[in-house]
């Protein structure tokens, strides 16, 4: 039974212990309520750091604590966008928490995360609003306050929005070296096959010109061929005729 559960089952039952109460139930507290915090106490957003070009990230850049890969295929909506995140992805967020709240002093004792994860223990407890009090009342114990609460829930939203920051660096670095290069290769190599492929259609139209200045010769020289050998064949003949007739004159 988890520390907040164990504080809590004198106050209210919880429903897996039913079929364990035997008698004697003790009657739910009332909460009391939290104190108010004025606006000015609230805790002011950090301002998130400037993208640089040496920015490096765990899943980018490679990490000692590698992510565990999932297998899952991404859902797209019909209009091309990406439905929800993936589970290494929520993971790693989850992970990133729990590491600033066991490393980081400002997270020493009961802080935000632990009051998230205490309203987990009482499930059982339909009215949200009440849940949210009795989790803060009986924290209040450990000493939890509003302001404490307030405050390192936002220096949460830090952490995330500083990791977001710094992802969104190292990944415009992976996109020019890993994409925007080879795009640039492509480009040059489109340019290459541009000029190539107008050298090609100028040497098809040098061969179409030749192949044509080719025929017209040949059809010269093979009727220049042909009417002297015609010639030749019919002089010949025109001898052989006067031969013969010699012949059988004389």
């Amino acid at each position: 039974m988890s520390f907040l559960k164990q504080l809590l089952t004198p106050f209210v039952e919880f429903e897996d212990d039913k079929n364990k109460a035997q008698e004697n139930k003790p009657a739910v507290a009332s909460p009391t309520p939290a104190p108010s915090v004025p606006a000015s106490a609230a805790p002011v957003v950090t301002p998130t750091p400037t993208p640089n070009e040496n920015a490096q990230h765990p899943l980018i850049t490679g990490s000692s604590t590698p992510v565990p890969t999932i297998n899952q295929t991404p859902t797209y909506s019909p209009g091309g966008t990406l439905v929800g995140s993936l589970p290494e992805h929520e993971q790693y967020f989850e992970r990133l928490i729990d590491e600033a709240n066991a490393k980081n002093p400002l997270f020493q004792g009961t802080d935000f995360k632990e009051f998230v994860d205490s309203k987990v223990d009482i499930d059982d407890i339909q009215d949200e609003a009440l849940k949210y009090k009795m989790a803060f009342n009986v924290l209040k114990s450990t000493g939890l306050t509003k302001e404490k609460l307030l405050s390192t829930g936002q220096e949460y939203l830090n952490i995330i929005g500083r990791d977001l920051n710094t992802f969104q660096s190292a990944h415009a670095q992976q996109y020019l070296k890993e994409v925007r290069q080879k795009e640039q290769v492509i480009q040059k190599k489109a340019e290459e096959l541009q000029a190539l492929t107008q050298k090609m259609n100028a040497l098809k139209a040098e061969i179409n010109q030749l192949t044509q200045e080719i025929d017209l010769t040949k059809d010269q020289l093979n009727t220049t061929k042909n009417s002297f050998l015609l010639a030749g064949e019919k002089k010949q003949k025109e001898i052989e005729t006067e031969l013969q007739k010699i012949a059988q004159y004389f």
